[in-house]
């Protein structure tokens, strides 16, 4: 394909990239764009399935369920795009980390599965905690990690907290 330039009206060429070289770099781990969709879409489906989970199981006995699913996808996910050492040098470089993730994911849940149980609403547990969590990990950020703090993360704060005593008030 070619373009004409603004400035000197002469064509310039333009490389297209193919369908399978633009999606390898839409889903390159490096790249910014599609994590925040993965993660919003992926929480929607999390909240509801936990919301709508089977209510006579015990709730970590539907985790191992849903942990066997998870590692197998894992794992078909790893091969597609592994690049470098194999999974065995991969595992044996993890550290203190991902071992706390692990028991974090049981936690976090384990955690929705029995809120919902509790009776909490999907419209107003997840926002109380992870209005929590974003106010817990600025002040983690700022105190620990180096991380600045301004005025508008101090107004997040406020607008999380308001948040919560909003959704939490009983009108």
């Amino acid at each position: 394909m070619l373009l004409v330039s603004a400035r000197d009206s002469k064509p310039v060429p333009r490389r297209c990239k193919t369908a399978p070289a633009a999606r390898a770099e839409f889903l390159d781990m490096g790249n910014s764009l599609w994590p925040p969709f993965l993660i919003v879409g992926s929480n929607l489906v999390y909240q509801l399935s936990s919301r709508g989970a089977a209510k006579g199981v015990n709730p970590f006995a539907a985790l191992v369920a849903a942990y066997a699913i998870a590692a197998a996808a894992s794992l078909a996910l790893y091969f597609a795009t592994a690049k470098g050492a194999p999974l065995g040098a991969q595992l044996r470089s993890l550290n203190l980390s991902n071992v706390l993730l692990g028991f974090a994911i049981i936690g976090l849940e384990g955690g929705f599965l029995c809120l919902y149980r509790a009776g909490w609403n999907a419209s107003v547990g997840p926002v109380v905690t992870y209005s929590a969590v974003a106010v817990l990990l600025l002040a983690v950020g700022a105190l620990f990690l180096g991380e600045n703090v301004g005025w508008r993360q101090v107004l997040g704060v406020a607008l999380c907290l308001a948040g919560i005593a909003l959704v939490t008030s009983k009108a």
